[in-house]
């Protein structure tokens, strides 16, 4: 036989959905409830349907322990489990099948095994300590698959998804409380894993997709120390990360294959950890807004084609970027005090931007290998107010044509920063401006037709009190052009080689 399983999907969702709230009165009423749950999935259903209703005592370690097993196709089962130490089990073999329920009390356990297509389970859990595991096996397409959601309210409970062949959806729309464990395993083609709302702290979250096409959406973590650890191999993967609050949380992704994209909207807290590592071709870490204090952000990326960005606000951050490949670009637009901003790229037409840089006691950090790279650091927010001195600056760049630009700065001036420039091979090319006092300025250039310069190709303006400037090049055809003007300020030039050119106008 069939049955409609629009119908008593409604039938079964409008009487268990509201659980939360026809669940949380008295015994009476939850067992009026499970009647009605009952009578409408026998009047809706044109097949096979089980409802199962099991209540234990209040602090019973051992409660009822009931197994179902459906085979066939169109086929639903409905469980409600009050109390505690209560354990159900529930199979079903063919397709269109449905399993929704509601566990309410502690220490409880549920199994759903689920083998065909397009088969669903719909899971409302609260209390404690209780255990939730899922097995969907069946192929899928574009959303035509199996389907595991799960609500969460309450501490200590244990939540396992494990979906194979592709063409699955695992969504938990809420989790509530603390030191919950969330675990979703897809395979396959076209897997979709979300978790809409995480309120709370301590929680363990662990996404696993391997496949072509793989997504990974989170609305919103809220609370402190949670883990989430997202691992994406296969091509065409997405993870879209919409908010992060709290403190001390830790998030770990990895993806490995071509067109990869991460995008973090939202993070506002302190002692955060991020953690990402790409490999592949094309990948793309995307992060709009960064605020707080002593958070730590690595990113690694190994292929073509790959690009880095946050924006930060807050003191005592690290920000370390790794990329190893061709076309990469790393950017960062940082305010703060005590930040920490490092980035390697080893390979071609590498970038590495620090925009936006104000605040103090900051060090920068850059290091390319390859050719026709770019470094720009300026310091250029509209806020007048917003001061940038005593920062440390290290730019290392080795290759040919590569390009050097510091701006500190076109607004407000800077002081008491140190600058240390080295470019090392051929066409080399640094562009720089400093306003302010107390800098302590160091280039270092080794090769051939290198070349100093301001913005735009214009002369170099170095400018304010008390400024140290060394430059050194060494090669042929080196050329500086630029003005300093300083009080009681020291420039030191050495140029070693042939058809080298040096301009200074002093003040």
């Amino acid at each position: 036989m069939n049955f409609n399983k629009s119908i008593i999907t409604c039938a079964v969702v409008m009487a268990l959905g509201l659980s939360q709230t026809a669940f949380a009165a008295e015994t009476v009423k939850e067992e009026k409830a499970v009647a009605v749950i009952q009578s409408d999935l026998m009047v809706n259903a044109l097949g096979n349907v089980i409802t199962l209703s099991q209540t234990s005592s209040e602090g019973s370690n051992i409660g009822n322990e009931t197994t179902i097993f459906q085979e066939g196709d169109v086929n639903g089962t409905g469980f409600t489990v009050i109390g505690e130490g209560n354990v159900a089990e529930i199979n079903q073999i063919g397709n269109d099948n449905l399993v929704v329920g509601t566990f309410k009390g502690n220490n409880n356990e549920l199994y759903i095994a689920q083998d065909g297509e397009i088969n669903e389970t719909e899971n409302n859990v609260t209390g404690d300590e209780n255990s939730v595991e899922v097995t969907q096996l069946g192929a899928g397409y574009l959303g035509i698959g199996n389907r595991a959601v799960n609500e969460i309210v309450g501490d200590g409970n244990e939540v396992v998804i494990d979906q194979g062949e592709g063409g699955h959806w695992a969504i938990n729309s809420e989790i509530k409380g603390s030191n919950n464990t969330i675990d979703i395993v897809q395979d396959g083609e076209w897997n979709e894993s979300y978790l809409t709302t995480i309120v709370g702290d301590d929680n363990a979250i662990e996404v696993t997709q391997d496949g072509y096409w793989s997504v990974t959406t989170i609305s919103s973590i809220e609370g402190d120390a949670n883990e989430l650890s997202i691992d994406q191999e296969g091509d065409r993967n997405n993870i879209t990360i919409a908010s992060i609050e709290g403190d001390a949380n830790e998030l770990s992704i990895e993806q490995e294959g071509d067109r990869n994209k991460i995008t973090i909207a939202s993070i506002e807290g302190d002692d955060n950890e991020i953690s990402i590592d790409q490999e592949g071709n094309n990948n793309i870490v995307e992060s709009s807004i960064y605020t707080g204090m002593s958070n730590s952000v690595d990113v690694m990326q190994n292929g073509d084609g790959n690009s880095a960005s946050f924006d930060a606000i807050g003191d005592d951050n690290d920000f370390n970027f790794t990329q190893v490949g061709d076309s990469n670009i790393s950017y960062i637009a940082t305010i703060g005090m005590n930040n920490e901003y490092s980035s390697v790229q080893v390979g071609d037409l590498n970038e590495s931007h620090v925009m936006n840089f104000n605040g103090d006691d900051n060090d920068i950090d850059v290091m390319q290998s390859g050719s026709e790279n770019v470094v720009v650091v300026q310091a250029s927010a509209e806020n007048k107010e917003l001061l940038t001195s005593e920062n440390d600056i290290d730019i290392s760049q080795t290759g040919f044509a590569n390009d050097a630009v510091v701006m500190l700065s076109t607004i407000i001036d800077s002081n008491a920063n140190t600058i240390d420039i080295d470019q090392t091979g051929e066409l080399n090319s640094l562009d720089i401006l400093v306003e302010g006092s107390n800098h302590q300025i160091g280039i270092e250039q080794i090769g051939d037709e290198n070349l100093i310069t301001g913005e735009g190709g214009a002369t170099m303006l170095i400018g304010g009190n008390n400024i140290e400037f060394n430059i050194s090049q060494i090669g042929n055809g080196n050329i500086v052009e630029g003005s300093f003007i300083s009080d009681s300020g020291v420039i030191s030039i050495t140029q070693l080689g042939d058809w080298n050119t040096a301009v200074i106008v002093q003040q």
